[in-house]
């Protein structure tokens, strides 16, 4: 190591508090063979974990709803991953990192020492702000008491494991947090009501009568990201939005089940044409040949379960 590049390194060490005495003896360390290739499978392992756990909880859910509308004979069911999702990914994150500690302690005393004093002494490219707060924080947490050099290295070894273990302990806290706030659910129709139904145990589940819709928000437009969408937008008494059109069909026919939603609504129910602030087409002729093509007189019956009215009709003929 050059004059100027262990000047950097000791400076870098007493930016982080690391006391005078054991700045030289972390300096001088060997760098742990291949540490940055190790390193970067880990991150990439805790993330493509994370991912899994993800993909896991939605798939769950998807199951989970599907089975509760099966065993309600519902028209169409939905699910939604909720705020939990957020807890799931960086409990995940926090418990690959606690691993990561503990194996890391398992390679041996001298390898876990010169891995730790590489982190210390290596500059970090981004972040580097946030980095270094949190390094300090674990220096003081963990060091306290250390009489040599060794020492201080095998106890921010140690530290690091528990850190992550406690985080981890942290955001299973924010989980069940985020269940009362915004919980994953599992939504059905029937043909006389929309249940939605909490995931979380201590969150009960609400019930609202089609007949208790005040308004029914109808459209077919296209998004330039996200591709046709059907609206069939219910708002009840209660203040609650359900676009039963997004919801997937439990038998497969969308609109047969829509149409026979529909029929139950009361006759004063005010049906709206569907607006947004893209200024989408609200009866985009793509939409409709996407959600009407399928079936026999599909985009006419989904022309009249959408309200449209005889000048639209007659625009999308033109275009259709």
């Amino acid at each position: 190591m050059s004059d100027v590049a262990k000047s950097a390194v000791l400076a870098r060490l007493a930016a982080l508090d690391v006391p005078a005495e054991y700045q030289a003896a972390i300096a001088g360390r060997p760098a742990p063979r291949f540490y940055v290739a190790v390193q970067l499978t880990l991150v990439l392992g805790a993330i493509a974990a994370a991912v899994a756990a993800l993909v896991a909880w939605s798939r769950y859910l998807d199951g989970a709803a599907l089975a509760a509308a099966q065993a309600n004979h519902a028209l169409l069911y939905d699910s939604d991953i909720g705020a939990e999702s957020i807890g799931v990914l960086l409990t995940t994150l926090c418990l690959c990192g606690w691993l990561g500690g503990l194996a890391a302690r398992r390679l041996g005393r001298e390898i876990s020492r010169n891995a730790v004093a590489d982190d210390l002494r290596r500059e970090p490219g981004k972040y580097k702000g946030a980095i270094t707060w949190v390094q300090k924080l674990m220096i003081r947490r963990h060091t306290a008491g250390a009489s040599s050099a060794d020492e201080f290295l095998d106890r921010l070894a140690a530290g690091t494991p528990k850190d992550f273990g406690w985080a981890a302990l942290a955001m299973i806290a924010l989980t069940l947090a985020a269940s009362w706030l915004a919980p994953a659910r599992l939504s059905f129709a029937t043909d006389a009501e929309v249940i939605d139904r909490p995931v979380a145990f201590f969150v009960s589940a609400s019930r609202r009568a089609v007949v208790s819709a005040i308004t029914a928000t109808l459209g077919c437009p296209k998004f330039e990201k996200t591709g046709p969408e059907l609206v069939f937008s219910l708002r009840f008494t209660d203040g609650t939005e359900d676009n039963l059109g997004s919801w997937r069909p439990l038998l497969g026919d969308r609109i047969a089940a829509l149409e026979t939603i529909a029929a139950n609504l009361p006759a004063v129910v005010a049906r709206v044409r569907f607006s947004n602030l893209m200024f989408s087409n609200p009866l985009s002729p793509e939409c409709i040949e996407h959600f009407g093509g399928a079936g026999p007189n599909g985009v006419e019956r989904l022309l009249k379960l959408l309200s449209a009215t005889d000048a639209e009709r007659a625009a999308l003929r033109r275009e259709l």
